[in-house]
């Protein structure tokens, strides 16, 4: 839902539609007529899923995004423009990507101003039926199946349009290349660069996890948002590419695995809608070792309105955190000071 609204997500629908073959270098281009829309549920289903935050952006001279500009100002058909769209995409089609389907769907949420695009590249998978045939169980092999699978959805591309003009952030995925990258080819396609990178997705998740364990800092061993921080950050570490699922998981682990099912709800609604804030929802990347292993700064205050601030790193070095009875002792070691002084005096 993260390129969605809220508001496009309930009221999705697929008004309009378009499929080309695609992927056989032995055959020219055939090209197709509108069809009627059919399975709108099927159909809005994987779009919705799939529709996760933009991480990239129109480049000058897109020439997908200048058609589909044009079909959503009625100065080209939706048939010439779906027709136009797969042409590019035929074209460009590398010979060693398996055949396929390619979708173009334009969408509607009850926005008038607004229009939705949908590119979609589907894989065939070989599926087998079971029917019944004169009151026997028959199995029929049906070649060009579509399947609910997520991994047969091989290239997505989602472009909003508003008043005519297209916005420069697209959600786009590509199962042939580790998110949220794309294949040179789709990335040409479609007239595309990257406009976040791992480094700043990083430091969007840095703030994703510490904003969730701020919030959960009751379910926390001794309320301690600094060591779960430092646990969660850990779990991630070994991780070739960081999911939503992951992340939640990393606020499990932080949160010692609690077994009642309401609080493990509340850490989960809690993880996923801070991500979405930092617009990381269903946005998988292979996170910077160098942010994840950054601590972030621990702040201390105690009700006699005595502060501490230090980073991360220095909790078990030069500053030594115990628990004695019912008092929590901070000792501060260090070779030098570099400031003692006073501030000025405020109302308290």
């Amino acid at each position: 839902m993260g390129y969605l609204t809220d508001e496009e997500f309930g009221n999705l629908r697929v008004e309009r539609m378009i499929i080309h073959l695609v992927g056989k270098a032995d055959e020219p281009f055939a090209p197709r007529d509108e069809i009627d829309v059919q399975e709108e549920g099927f159909f809005r289903a994987r779009i919705q899923s799939e529709a996760g935050d933009g991480v990239h952006s129109f480049v000058d001279g897109s020439e997908v995004r200048q058609i589909v500009e044009r079909m959503a100002k009625g100065r080209m058909s939706f048939a010439k423009g779906g027709q136009a769209l797969a042409r590019r995409f035929f074209d460009l089609h590398v010979r060693q990507s398996v055949s396929g389907a390619f979708f173009v769907l334009q969408l509607g949420a009850d926005d008038r101003d607004t229009k939705l695009f949908a590119l979609i590249k589907y894989d065939y998978r070989e599926a087998v039926e079971l029917t019944d045939a004169d009151g026997r169980s028959v199995l029929r092999a049906i070649v060009q199946a579509f399947v609910k699978e997520r991994r047969a959805v091989q290239k997505f591309c989602l472009i909003r349009v508003n008043n005519g003009a297209a916005d420069e952030l697209v959600c786009a995925s590509d199962r042939m290349k580790e998110a949220p990258d794309l294949t040179d080819y789709f990335e040409r396609y479609l007239g595309v660069q990257r406009s976040k990178s791992n480094s700043e997705l990083s430091k969007r998740l840095n703030e994703a996890l510490r904003g969730t364990l701020q919030e959960v800092k009751d379910l926390l061993l001794n309320a301690d948002v600094g060591a779960a921080m430092s646990k969660a950050k850990l779990a991630l570490q070994g991780r070739a590419t960081v999911s939503n699922d992951d992340v939640v998981d990393a606020v499990m682990h932080a949160a010692d695995r609690p077994d009642d099912e309401d609080i493990r709800t509340r850490i989960d609604n809690v993880t996923r809608r801070t991500l979405k804030r930092q617009q990381l929802q269903d946005v998988e990347f292979r996170p910077d070792r160098a942010t994840l292993q950054v601590q972030p700064r621990r702040v201390v205050r105690t009700v006699e309105e005595v502060r501490l601030e230090f980073p991360g790193e220095e909790l078990g070095r030069s500053v030594i955190r115990q628990t004695i009875g019912d008092e929590v002792v901070f000792t501060v070691r260090t070779r030098r000071l570099v400031e003692d002084g006073t501030l000025p005096v405020k109302t308290r």
